[in-house]
């Protein structure tokens, strides 16, 4: 005799046979928890011991949960959002994941997403960057004034300074980078911040300073120049870095001078591709030990074996007209 349970009743899965099933049509694709329609699987009355009603929405193998679910579950904006006048309202990711506004973490997703969990009891606010936060979330967060006042009316209301929404409190030893960070003054090296955040360490037992909007200690970086990301770099760094002129200019003095391309970043005289740069900033080049001539708008690395710049486009030791394109010399007859 074959028994059959409900959910075998229920999918047709059971056939008259001496004790075989005919296999479900569903459970490739739903794990025999839905009906397959061949695009998606739909939630079916009863499988979770209720319906999938407006405190419930049905994820993407066709299980219904709660709208209280602690996990994030795959689903679609349009279930996702049947939680939206529940007490426990829920938000879509970028990713199509459908979230609990109490969920820990930080959650990539729109503004208008985010704002579902205004009317929550655990309201989140967006940041500049893109990204959903609780607001008890413990670190800085670049976002706007509007965003930030969001959290009022929560448990935990946050404040803005200098641009950076946080907890009161956050920050009181020590100065806040642009991206939101808290840093101790005694840090060593250079931090992307306001001129306002840097002198809050003033009074401290290692002062900092700006120096091309970074806050660093005195002497930091006095033999070579800034990044624009508050990195030291020697004047003989082999690659590009995103720096401002009055840094790259630091080391027009040195053994090993450097060059502004035109978009912005501070390139070594030994750099071995072309950059787009002005014909004056590649000619602090040509004292270097690897001197570059203009192709055009772009600066290139003349050949290895160079003794000296001829002109712009010719290179004294190939005897003839240097390609920028394939890299080679073209012999000029009779050079």
């Amino acid at each position: 005799m074959l028994f059959a349970f409900a959910n075998d009743l229920k999918s047709g899965a059971v056939a008259g046979g001496e004790g075989e099933e005919t296999p479900d049509p569903n459970e490739e694709h739903c794990w025999g928890h839905g009906t397959w329609d061949g695009t998606s699987c739909a939630c079916e009355a009863g499988w979770s011991g209720d319906d999938c009603s407006m405190t419930q929405f049905c994820e993407g193998y066709g299980t219904c949960y709660d709208c209280s679910y602690s996990s994030a579950p795959f689903t679609t904006a349009k279930e996702c959002a049947k939680c939206e006048g529940s007490s426990t309202p829920r938000l879509m990711d970028t990713y199509g994941r459908c979230y609990s506004c109490s969920y820990s973490s930080n959650i990539s997703a729109t503004e208008a997403e985010c704002a579902m969990c205004e009317g929550s009891s655990t309201p989140r606010f967006m940041s500049t960057d893109g990204y959903c936060y609780r607001c008890s979330w413990s670190s800085g967060e670049s976002a706007s004034a509007d965003e930030c006042a969001k959290c009022d009316k929560s448990s935990t209301p946050r404040e803005m300074r200098n641009g950076i929404c946080i907890l009161p409190g956050y920050c009181s030893d020590g100065f806040l980078s642009d991206s939101g960070f808290c840093y101790p003054c005694r840090i060593s090296g250079g931090i992307s911040a306001t001129a306002d955040e840097c002198a809050k360490c003033d009074d401290s037992s290692t002062p900092r300073k700006m120096r091309n909007g970074i806050c660093i200690l005195p002497g930091y970086c006095s033999d070579g120049f800034l990044t624009s990301g508050g990195s030291c770099r020697s004047c003989s760094y082999s690659r590009g870095e995103s720096a401002t002129e009055a840094e790259c200019a630091k080391c027009d003095k040195s053994g090993t001078p450097r060059f502004m391309s035109t978009s912005g970043s501070c390139y070594s005289c030994s750099y071995s591709y072309g950059v787009s740069a002005t014909a004056d900033e590649c000619a602090k080049c040509d004292k270097s030990g690897t001197p570059r001539y203009m192709d055009g708008s772009s600066c290139y690395k003349c050949p290895t074996s160079l003794v000296g710049l001829n002109t712009q486009e010719k290179c004294e030791s190939c005897r003839g007209t240097w390609n920028a394109g394939t890299q080679t010399c073209s012999s000029n007859p009779g050079a």
